[in-house]
């Protein structure tokens, strides 16, 4: 298997970036390191936070300039597009609808598969950036069902997520991954049904190993989501037969006599 930062002649997945500076770690979905597949970023001009974390649909000269930024990704031959911010939920419908290439916006596009392998009783939960502007409409953008049902838990405000990514200070592992554990178990406290957590943030995989150490449930979130998209976008190969595997291979297999009575050899 390619190991992520590997560079390879594999076709690149493009990143839209937003102009929001701050440090950005294995594990940020921005950082080559984080994946397994060549990555090429694009900044998308117009996307600070206060325009991009936002309860309401785009305007459509913010669409735009995702439009743009991502054509310049495929010009550059990308065979898909994924971004930075899991509030691009709310852009899904028209950024698809005019790329020619597949785009996956946001993390919560793994919820309906989430639902579906689930047991019973159990429901995904998301932990956000910003547990007041993540709304209903950006379920309903992805085309999930039941998304009423879906709790949220939103990072603190003040807290060590707000102030790296809004007031640009140090980024210190250590605080950041304390106050998302701790999210997460408030999550599960107060929802003891959710069965699965999505982190919605792209900042939040480098501390989905320890999120799922303490609550002990599964935990997807960008990561996850950019894994699985590429791995459709570009297949690679699997191993070389054996010498034994070839030759079992041109060996008939038994069959039942019930097996026989289906058969139309």
């Amino acid at each position: 298997m390619t190991q992520p930062g590997n560079h390879d002649e594999r076709p690149p997945l493009g990143f839209l970036a937003t102009e929001i500076n701050f440090h950005r770690p294995p594990g940020d979905g921005f950082n080559n390191r984080t994946w397994s597949f060549p990555l090429i970023q694009q900044v998308a001009q117009g996307s600070l936070l206060v325009h991009l974390v936002s309860k309401d649909e785009y305007p459509e000269d913010f669409i735009e300039n995702f439009v743009k930024a991502s054509e310049i990704l495929i010009s550059k031959g990308c065979v898909g597009i994924t971004t930075s911010c899991g509030f691009l939920a709310m852009a899904q419908p028209e950024l698809s609808k005019r790329l020619s290439v597949p785009i996956a916006t946001s993390s919560l596009l793994q919820i309906p598969a989430i639902q579906g392998f689930l047991p019973k009783g159990k429901i995904p939960g998301v932990i956000t950036f910003d547990g007041t502007r993540l709304k209903l409409k950006h379920f309903q953008q992805l085309g999930i069902t039941n998304a009423e049902s879906i709790p949220i838990e939103g990072c603190p405000d003040p807290g060590e997520l707000r102030r790296v990514i809004r007031d640009g200070l140090p980024y210190v592992h250590d605080k950041l991954e304390a106050e998302l554990v701790q999210a997460a178990r408030n999550l599960v406290r107060k929802h003891p049904d959710v069965g699965a957590i999505v982190l919605e943030c792209t900042q939040l995989p480098p501390f989905a190993k320890a999120i799922q150490e303490a609550v002990k449930i599964p935990v997807f979130d960008v990561y996850t989501l950019g894994e699985w998209f590429y791995s459709g976008l570009s297949r690679t190969g699997f191993s070389e037969w054996t010498a034994t595997e070839k030759i079992e291979a041109r060996q008939r297999r038994p069959r039942s006599r019930v097996e026989l009575s289906e058969s139309k050899l």
